[in-house]
C-alpha cells in the first residue's frame, strides 16, 4: 500500500491553520534536542511536595503509594513530588472549572469542550512560556505545539500517545488497534488454520468449528467471536474519500451494509452473540480474560491476565477478512494526535517543580517505565538495545497480574506516555509481547494516514457538534436493530430508515462542515488526495 508523506514543515503550517485560526501571535517555540531533553528530564531540586492532579476519566482510580509501588517510588525519590490523583466524569470536570479552583494539574480528552473553556478562562497557564521561564530543556516536538495551538499563540496541554512525525525513525510507523484476533490454542485444537479467516465462508467456517464443538474453557461456553462493524467494514474496503477528493461518510457506503448484513449473518448463525451490542469494553475484557472468546476485532481488549494464567491462551493475528468486492483492506491507525492533554493551573504554586516534573514523566525511558515497571528491577536493554522483561517481574505477573500492577506500577501512570520509544523496543522476550509487536507490524500494512480525516470533528459547543451526538445515538440503535435482525431482509430496511432519521437532524449539514475542514485540512498538506486508492490513481 501506497502510504501519503508529507513533509513536516506542512504538516504544522496544517495544524496552525486548523487549530489556531488566523492568529498573528505565534506564542513562544519550545525547542531542543532531544539529546539534550533525555540529559535533563530528571530535575536537580528534589525537596518533598505534594501537587494534585485532576484525570477527567471516571474509571481512573490512583492512590500514590511510594512505599509499596516502585514507580511511585522511584518517581518520588527522583523528583521529590508525591501525587494525589482524584478522576471524575465531564460533571465534576465542568464543577471544578465553574469553581475557579483547579487542582495543580488537570487531564482532559483533547476533544473535550472543556479543553476551550480552561484555555479561554485564564484558569490554565501556556506551557510554552512555563517551558521557556522554567526549564528550557524539555523538548516538546513542535508538531504538537501547532496541533493544540490556541488562536492566542500558544499551546496549554502536552499529549499522551502523540505521534511526533519529525522525531520518526526509519521504521517506525503508527499501529492499530483494529485487527482481527484469534485464539491460537484454539484454532489448533479444532484444525483453524489463519487462511481459513480470509474470506467470508472461511470465517464462518471457522466460527462454526467453535460453535459446533461446544468448547469450554476453565467452565465458561467459549463463544465464536465479537466483532465491531466499523473494523468489518473496513476490511471491506469502505472508503472515506469519493474519487473527486470529498470526504465520505463511511457509514453510508456499501461496504458497510455489506458489513451489518455478514454481522447480522453471524448473529442468526449463533457465531455471534446478542450481548455483542451491550457489552461495554470492561465487560467484554473481564469475558476475553475468563477464556470466554475465540476471536474478536479490537486490539483495546487486554487480554494479558488471560495469558498471565494460561501462556498458551495467546490471540494471534489472523485474516483480515475481505468483502464481496475482493476489495483491499484499509484500516484506522491509532490517533495520530493523541487522546488526552495535561495543563498546569495558572495558581499551582510549584510551576517550576510541575514543569520539571512533566519534562521528566515524558522522557522516552520514563514511558518505558510507564508501560513496564521501573528499569532495573522489571526490565532492562538487552543487547539489540530491545526491553527485556525480569524473571521476577514475569513470574509475579503470571500469578497476579492486577497485584503486579499495583507492586511495580506498569500501566498506571500514562498520561505523558510518548509509544515511540516503547515500539522501537519491541519486541521484549516472552510470547505475549512477541505476538502483539507481529499484529502491530502485520496489520500496519492496512494503515494509511489519518492525520487530514482528524481535523473533521466537530468543536464542543456548535450546532454541529449536537447534530453529530443527535446522529451517533441514532447510528447505535439502528446498528444493534440491523445486527440482530431476524431476517436478512429487514437489514437493509433498516439500514434506509437510519439514514432518513439522519437526514432529519441535520446530517447533511454536518457532512458539509466536516468537507469543509477536510478540504482545508489537504490544502494545507498540499496533496490532493489522502485515501489510498485515490493516491495509487
Amino acid at each position: 500500500m501506497k502510504k501519503s508523506l508529507v513533509s513536516m514543515g506542512l504538516v504544522t503550517t496544517l495544524m496552525g491553520t486548523l487549530l489556531a485560526g488566523c492568529s498573528t501571535d505565534k506564542g513562544t517555540e519550545v525547542a531542543s534536542s532531544p539529546k539534550a531533553s533525555e540529559a535533563s528530564a530528571k530535575p536537580d531540586d528534589k525537596s518533598p511536595i505534594k501537587i494534585t492532579w485532576f484525570v477527567d476519566q471516571e474509571s481512573y482510580k490512583k492512590n500514590w503509594d511510594p512505599v509499596n509501588n516502585l514507580l511511585d517510588k522511584k518517581i518520588t525519590e527522583d523528583t521529590g513530588v508525591s501525587i494525589e490523583f482524584t478522576s471524575g466524569n465531564d460533571d465534576k470536570l465542568s464543577a471544578l472549572i465553574a469553581s475557579g479552583d483547579i487542582p495543580d494539574m488537570i487531564t482532559v480528552d483533547k476533544g473535550a469542550p472543556q479543553r476551550g473553556v480552561l484555555e479561554k478562562s485564564g484558569l490554565v497557564a501556556p506551557l510554552d512560556e512555563l517551558i521557556k521561564k522554567h526549564d528550557p530543556s524539555f523538548n516538546v516536538a513542535k508538531s504538537m505545539q501547532d496541533w493544540f495551538r490556541n488562536p492566542d499563540g500558544h499551546f496549554y496541554g502536552y499529549a499522551n500517545y502523540f505521534w511526533a512525525k519529525e522525531t520518526f525513525k526509519p521504521g517506525d510507523t503508527i499501529y492499530s488497534n483494529q485487527g482481527l484476533y484469534a485464539r491460537k490454542d484454539i484454532m489448533d485444537q479444532l484444525g483453524i488454520k489463519p487462511e481459513d479467516f480470509n474470506t467470508k465462508e472461511g470465517l464462518v467456517a471457522a466460527l462454526r468449528k467453535v460453535k459446533d464443538s461446544k468448547t469450554k474453557y476453565n467452565g465458561f461456553d467459549v463463544t465464536p467471536a465479537y466483532f465491531e462493524s466499523w473494523v468489518i467494514s473496513s476490511f471491506f474496503g469502505a472508503p472515506r474519500e469519493d474519487a473527486q477528493g470529498n470526504l465520505l461518510d463511511r457509514e453510508r457506503t456499501p461496504e458497510t451494509l455489506e458489513a451489518y448484513q455478514f454481522l447480522n449473518r453471524l448473529y442468526r448463525e449463533g457465531l455471534l452473540p446478542e450481548d455483542s451490542q451491550t457489552l461495554n469494553q470492561s465487560q467484554l475484557t473481564e469475558k476475553v480474560n475468563n477464556g470466554a472468546v475465540f476471536a474478536l476485532t479490537n486490539k483495546a481488549i487486554k487480554w494479558d491476565a488471560l495469558y498471565a494464567k494460561d501462556p498458551k491462551a495467546i490471540f494471534v493475528s489472523v485474516g483480515p477478512v475481505l468483502g464481496d468486492k475482493g476489495k483491499q483492506p484499509v484500516i484506522d491507525p491509532v490517533q495520530a494526535s493523541g487522546w488526552t492533554l495535561t495543563m498546569v493551573s495558572s495558581k499551582a504554586k510549584n510551576q517550576d517543580r510541575i514543569i520539571k516534573l512533566m519534562h521528566y514523566l515524558s522522557s522516552d525511558e520514563m514511558s518505558l517505565n510507564v508501560t513496564y515497571g521501573p528499569k532495573g528491577i522489571t526490565w532492562d536493554y538487552d543487547a539489540n538495545g530491545k526491553v527485556k522483561l525480569s524473571d521476577e517481574f514475569i513470574k509475579a505477573r503470571s500469578e497476579d497480574a492486577a497485584k503486579t500492577k499495583l507492586k511495580y506500577g506498569n500501566g498506571t501512570l500514562d498520561w505523558l506516555i510518548n509509544y515511540v520509544p516503547v515500539q522501537r523496543t519491541l519486541p521484549v522476550n516472552g510470547v505475549q509481547e512477541t505476538e502483539r509487536t507481529k499484529s502491530n507490524i502485520y496489520f500496519s500494512k492496512y494503515t494509511y494516514d489519518m492525520l487530514a480525516f482528524e481535523s473533521t470533528s466537530p468543536l464542543g459547543g456548535t450546532e454541529e457538534a449536537g447534530i453529530n451526538a443527535k446522529r451517533e445515538e441514532v447510528r447505535v440503535k439502528t446498528r444493534a436493530k440491523m445486527i440482530l435482525a431476524k431476517a436478512p431482509e429487514d437489514v437493509e430496511k433498516l439500514y434506509k430508515e437510519g439514514i432518513d432519521q439522519e437526514e432529519k437532524l441535520g446530517s447533511q449539514k454536518l457532512l458539509d462542515y466536516q468537507n469543509k475542514k477536510f478540504q482545508e485540512a489537504k490544502k494545507a498538506l498540499g496533496v490532493p488526495f489522502v485515501w489510498p486508492t485515490n493516491i495509487k490513481k
